[in-house]
């Protein structure tokens, strides 16, 4: 069993991220592990939104509203007397969490998730928590759901 470990949580300000920050806070104190908190600009997404064409001031305010948010978790974390790091990555949130978990040795990845209703779960492309399970390249992968 390590002496120190590392988890890592995704946080984007939804009430499911909210979630699973309140369940990775209680267990990075019980562990007195690291928490690494990553907020993910996708930027992708936004362009296949916007027909194509995304401004610079548009990329510079998802990333200002992603480092609000990330400033947001690191302080409800260090409030409660967790060692917290952060960090934005640019891309797709389950690329940017594997990638992470790798750089940072992290021993346990934590994301939040809402189970899709109706037609949604017939016609709704592979959740996040479903595709970093398969990506998670043997680390342990929490998926907390807002339900």
């Amino acid at each position: 069993m390590p002496d120190h470990f590392n988890l890592l949580v995704y946080y984007d300000g939804s009430p499911e991220s909210r979630l699973a920050l309140l369940r990775v806070t209680r267990l990075g104190y019980a562990l007195t592990a690291t928490v690494h908190v990553l907020s993910v600009v996708d930027i992708g997404s936004a362009v296949g939104c916007s027909v194509g064409y995304l401004s610079d001031m548009a990329c510079s305010q998802m990333e200002g509203a992603a480092k609000q948010v990330l400033k947001e978790a690191l302080d409800h974390l260090r409030e409660s007397g967790t060692v917290a790091r952060g960090y934005v990555a640019a891309g797709n949130v389950v690329d940017s969490m594997a990638r992470y978990a790798g750089l940072l040795n992290a021993d346990l990845l934590v994301l939040g998730h809402r189970n899709p209703r109706g037609l949604a779960r017939w016609w709704s492309q592979p959740s996040n928590h479903t595709e970093l399970v398969k990506r998670a390249a043997g680390r342990a992968v929490i998926t907390v759901p807002l339900d």
